[in-house]
């Protein structure tokens, strides 16, 4: 019993020696940065006036164009008037006359242009032109929008944001479904005519920063908008979900520790680290510091942005404790075997006892019946 105490007490000691020597658990450093994104440059003042040079006002006099339909009446000659669309050619056919070319001209031009043609012909003509259908207006949005196609606008000419909003809005990126319309945009091309491209970012746009980018668009601009290449940042340590989530705009560090599960129990909350690879900081905070408003502590995250989630000292102990169940397991079997023995040399004596008692009964019993012989 005394070799029992001895051995626990031994191993009692064991375990606060190894409690001891326990180092803090590392952050897991170097840690590679992840590769950096290839930089868009922002759009300059100087190439989006250079690209609205010499644009056309459609709101303030309208030009035909190809698709639109027309209804050109001529006063008191019912058969030079009719129903007209313009071809692709951007041409109408009228008796006398025959083909002409309507398109980029106003109603009031097209008239004019009638009339003289028939000149010939009648004088003191009165001709109206009356557009029934526009059709001419229209853009063409390609690329990551949930409705890729043609768009019609009709007299209003729409601004890039309300044609990526006709076209139903950005679609799901590849391999990143249900979360395309909160993580970070990138950027645009706009194609006007055979020798004009613009590339506009989105992510200044569409947060506020720079209404200036939201241009108006001409008939037959080609939107184009890539596929979105996600921006990530990363939680290890002693969290629920560890592992790369996409950044989504203003994300805080509460916000991406909560997309982790929290701190598991393990975790200690007043030393997690906030890694920046791209800077080259290392930041020990605690958790009411991230919580609580701190002008101090910039919590707007970054691309490549790291949370690093320490084991608490308190679990130290409970693994060392772990390591202490298998020896006290060890104490109990060598316990119950010594028992075991205890009672099989105790069960063996009285038998022996027993025997001997038996014995002695039978030599009395033998004695017995010899006297009385």
């Amino acid at each position: 019993m005394n070799l029992n105490l001895n051995l626990l007490l031994k191993l009692i000691i064991l375990v606060e020696i190894i409690i001891g020597c326990t180092p803090t658990t590392p952050i897991p450093l170097p840690l590679e940065p992840p590769k950096p994104r290839q930089q868009v440059p922002t759009t300059s003042t100087q190439s989006l006036n250079y690209f609205q040079l010499n644009t056309t006002d459609y709101e303030k006099e309208y030009l035909l164009g190809a698709g639109d339909h027309l209804t050109v009446e001529v006063w008191g000659y019912p058969e030079l008037s009719g129903q007209h669309t313009i071809g692709p050619d951007g041409k109408i056919t009228l008796p006398l006359i025959g083909s002409l070319r309507v398109t980029e001209l106003s109603r009031e031009q097209v008239s004019k242009l009638i009339i003289t043609r028939l000149s010939p012909y009648y004088t003191d003509l009165s001709i109206a032109v009356r557009v029934d259908q526009y059709a001419a207006n229209r853009i063409l949005v390609l690329g990551r929008v949930a409705r890729p196609g043609e768009i019609q606008f009709g007299m209003t000419t729409p601004t890039l944001l309300e044609a990526i909003s006709l076209a139903g809005g950005f679609a799901n990126a590849s391999g990143l479904p249900e979360q395309a319309q909160s993580l970070l945009f990138t950027h645009c091309a706009i194609f006007r005519g055979r020798d004009r491209i613009v590339w506009i970012e989105l992510e200044p746009l569409i947060m506020g920063k720079d209404l200036s980018l939201n241009i108006k668009l001409q008939r037959n601009d080609i939107i184009y908008v890539p596929d979105i290449e996600e921006k990530l940042v990363y939680v290890f340590g002693e969290v629920r979900n560890p592992g790369a989530f996409p950044l989504t705009p203003s994300m805080s560090f509460v916000e991406l520790l909560a997309r982790a599960g929290g701190p598991t129990q393990n975790a200690a909350p007043d030393r997690i680290n906030v890694i920046r690879p791209t800077q080259g900081i290392n930041r020990p905070i605690a958790l009411k510091e991230l919580i609580v408003p701190n002008k101090k502590f910039d919590v707007a995250l970054q691309e490549g942005d790291i949370i690093y989630v320490p084991t608490n000292t308190i679990t130290k102990v409970n693994y060392a404790l772990q390591l202490l169940n298998p020896f006290t397991t060890i104490l109990g079997i060598y316990s119950n075997i010594t028992s075991i023995q205890a009672n099989n040399q105790r069960r063996q004596l009285d038998q022996e006892q027993q025997r001997l008692e038996t014995e002695r009964a039978k030599l009395n019993a033998i004695e017995t019946t010899n006297s009385l012989e």
